[in-house]
């Protein structure tokens, strides 16, 4: 009956959040904590002139076979996925325990993404007569970590401006490009080369941000 449980949620949750709750030491009441995380957003450029030449059947199809792999990309190097929003997923390092090396671990996953993408562009290029492509972007700072929503649904996720960031440098990252901030790339590009890219005032905020890209 457990591993059937741990099954189903795990479907929805990640595997640490899944072995908190089976294990009644995850505290199911509204609210968090300040957490360092690091987080991910992977987005297919160019994803609505695909669904508009695609049947839709076919666009859900390959869609759910890039989040299966972009999940368990995500969940083999430590992360946990928040959310899938339409044609991009969202995954969060460093909760709901840290690894100590989170940082890494998401710049690890996201390279990753890349290189497992022209493997499976190599079958869907026949299908749909182009390549899928994703920009990613990353960052790095403290987020409110826990159970937002309602008493009766809620979502254990992560809050707080590195969340926007994130969002934005992902908005900003060209086909195959990923980009992070000067906080990530400190902390988690070690093995990586970086390289800075620019200085830019992103949407809503008032101070510039280093932007860096592998």
């Amino acid at each position: 009956e457990e591993t059937r449980v741990r099954t189903n949620l795990s479907r929805y949750l990640s595997p640490e959040v899944v072995d908190l709750v089976v294990a009644h030491r995850a505290d199911l009441k509204l609210g968090g904590e300040r957490r360092e995380v690091t987080v991910l957003f992977a987005d297919i450029v160019s994803f609505t002139p695909l669904a508009e030449r695609a049947d839709p059947e076919r666009v859900v199809a390959i869609l759910n076979e890039l989040f299966t792999f972009l999940t368990e990309i995500v969940f083999r190097n430590g992360g946990m996925v928040d959310k899938f929003i339409g044609d991009c997923v969202m995954g969060v390092f460093g909760v709901p325990a840290s690894r100590g090396d989170d940082a890494v671990r998401a710049v690890r996953a996201a390279d990753e993404m890349l290189r497992w993408l022209d493997v499976g562009n190599a079958r869907w290029r026949a299908e749909l007569g182009t390549d899928l492509r994703l920009g990613i972007g990353l960052n790095t700072g403290v987020a409110l970590a826990g159970n937002i929503g309602s008493e009766k649904r809620m979502e254990y996720t992560v809050i707080g401006d590195v969340v926007n960031v994130a969002a934005h440098l992902e908005s900003l990252a060209r086909p195959d490009q990923i980009l992070m901030t000067r906080e990530t790339m400190e902390r988690g590009a070690g093995e990586f080369p970086c390289v800075r890219v620019a200085s830019q005032i992103l949407r809503g905020r008032q101070n510039a941000t280093e932007i860096y890209t592998l």
